[in-house]
């Protein structure tokens, strides 16, 4: 019944809608999901040969083999598109219908110029350094933010350190060494050429400059993590996003599933892009995808429009979407204000975050302003993976067993952590503006000691460090064990075998001369279980 009201909703609403959105459809194509007994061959054939002779309708690709959802394509002169909606929404094999739309950046490009990234201060990200500055997990988990967008400039030196590797793949070799089903996805993978090389735009490049540009390495600017890994992912349409999102899925599942052996570690996502006055309940297809990432345990920070309406009223794709795992933002300026041009909501919209006017990477290593929606996503997107750093040893061994539900957890701890600001009080659910530190230091009041299971206790100073460090540690059992470091990218740089007494406090002193800026992990291993801490060279 639930299925037949949506696609009737979608029928009578769709022509309506599209009256009044600026978004500009993909011309002869649909997006379908079939039921999950549903064969897409099956259906295509039985389909195409029962309404039209055999002809002008065709299943270009699979968008999302888990939910079953597809590209179809038709031939626009001989199909007329309300029949062939109709018929598609009579047919037992399938479950939703969406049209494809070509989606709207959320953002209004400037000239480059220098200004300081004041969005940085205002969300207190600079007072979370010190007690993290991005990365990994406290149990070594490298941490992963994909971003989908228009392109990437993926050499730039203020990004390139700080680009996700899928390690599984050979790059160049033409063969998918992985079988994911994409061929040198060794960078991501651009879904608007459907192939593995990145276009060098200023829109998405400027949002992962946000997120995170390499800190502390002397060069251009600070993303709110100095340290994590970024996946890029161009997209630009619907079916592009839906594809974008399964492919994120899929190394997320994998990642759980093999207990961080296979895959990667994704957190979050960016959505600096939109469709204008659509509802969620237009896109399903789209809109279903956040809670299957959510499932999973991935966050997704969204912009809404880049208009002065109230998107509760008028609609807006994605931020009036539902799920739990959705967190959705409207620009700020330096004042604390919604910015005039900025789209609001009560029930949609969370919180507002820092926009108009931040300084971020530009490609071809340049740097420059970025405004708009597009510019207080990635703040957020930021936000959520500076938590899963913070040092708590039970929060990073949540994250792998209950991912979804610490997902949630990392969620509440934003919302409840804003700043309250008057003008926003009507304007968003939490009537506040982000703040990261609020967030970081409610997580941390929250995480529990470390597990008894572990070897040892180990404490490690100076932290930040510059030429040396000492680690004090307590070990369990008179037994031999082993120290081994590794740097942000889990490359040993120091490994020695230890003899300490039980019960009594150890100390080894490194020298650190030489080694890069950055996070590093120290393990202690004993009796095939390990305990962790994170230091920082600076």
């Amino acid at each position: 019944m639930l299925r037949k009201l949506r696609i009737v909703s979608f029928l009578m609403l769709a022509f309506v809608t599209l009256a009044s959105s600026q978004a500009a459809r993909v011309p002869g194509h649909v997006l379908i999901q079939l039921k999950p007994q549903a064969k897409p061959a099956e259906f295509i054939v039985s389909f195409a040969t029962q309404t039209r002779a055999g002809g002008g309708v065709w299943i270009e690709k699979a968008l999302s083999q888990r939910q079953n959802i597809h590209l179809l394509k038709y031939d626009t002169t001989s199909v007329e598109d309300q029949l062939l909606l109709q018929e598609l929404a009579g047919n037992a094999n399938v479950q939703d219908i969406s049209y494809d739309f070509i989606v709207e950046p959320r953002s209004n490009p400037n000239d480059p110029g220098f200004q300081d990234q004041w969005g940085v201060s205002t969300i207190e990200a600079d007072k979370a350094w010190d007690i993290t500055t991005g990365g990994t997990t406290a149990n070594g988990d490298k941490i992963v933010v994909a971003i989908l967008d228009s392109g990437f400039d993926i050499y730039h030196e203020d990004i390139a350190d700080n680009i996700w590797k899928n390690r599984a793949e050979i790059p160049g070799d033409g063969i998918d060494n992985d079988q994911n089903g994409y061929v040198d996805d060794y960078y991501g993978w651009n879904f608007i050429s459907d192939s593995p090389e990145h276009i060098s735009d200023a829109h998405g490049h400027s949002v992962a400059g946000i997120i995170g540009a390499k800190g502390n390495n002397g060069t251009g600017v600070t993303g709110i993590n100095w340290d994590l890994e970024l996946m890029v992912l161009e997209a630009l349409t619907v079916s592009e996003i839906i594809a974008a999102y399964e492919y994120i899925i899929d190394q997320r599942a994998l990642y759980n599933e093999t207990n961080g052996e296979q895959g990667a570690f994704i957190v979050a996502t960016n959505a600096s892009f939109g469709l204008n006055k659509l509802h969620c309940d237009l896109q399903p297809l789209w809109g279903d995808m956040y809670d299957k990432m959510g499932e999973q345990g991935i966050l997704s920070a969204a912009a809404t429009a880049n208009n002065p309406w109230d998107v509760d009223q008028e609609g807006d794709m994605p931020t009036t979407c539902a799920s739990e795992y959705l967190m959705t933002v409207l620009n700020t300026n330096d004042l604390d204000e919604r910015y005039i041009g900025s789209a609001y909501g009560p029930e949609s919209i969370d919180m507002g975050a820092p926009g108009q006017n931040s300084f971020t990477t530009k490609p071809f290593d340049q740097y420059g302003i970025f405004h708009g929606n597009s510019a207080a996503a990635p703040h957020l997107a930021g936000a959520i993976a500076l938590m899963y750093s913070i040092p708590c040893g039970s929060l990073a061994q949540a994250a792998l067993k209950q991912p979804a539900a610490t997902a949630r957890n990392i969620r509440d701890a934003l919302m409840g952590g804003v700043d309250k600001i008057e003008t926003l009080s009507a304007q968003t659910v939490t009537g506040g503006r982000l703040n990261v530190l609020n967030a970081v230091e409610a997580m941390m009041d929250q995480c529990e000691p470390a597990p008894a299971a572990d070897p040892s206790v180990m404490n490690i100073t100076p932290n930040p460090a510059h030429d040396q460090i000492r680690i004090g540690f307590e070990m369990v059992e008179a037994q031999s064990g082993a120290l081994r470091i590794v740097n942000g990218y889990g490359q040993e740089v120091f490994s020695k075998a230890i003899e300490a007494a039980s019960f009594d406090l150890n100390y080894e002193e490194i020298n650190t001369q030489g080694w890069k800026p950055g996070i590093y992990i120290a393990f202690i291993e004993q009796n095939g279980v390990k305990t962790s801490q994170k230091f920082v060279i600076m």
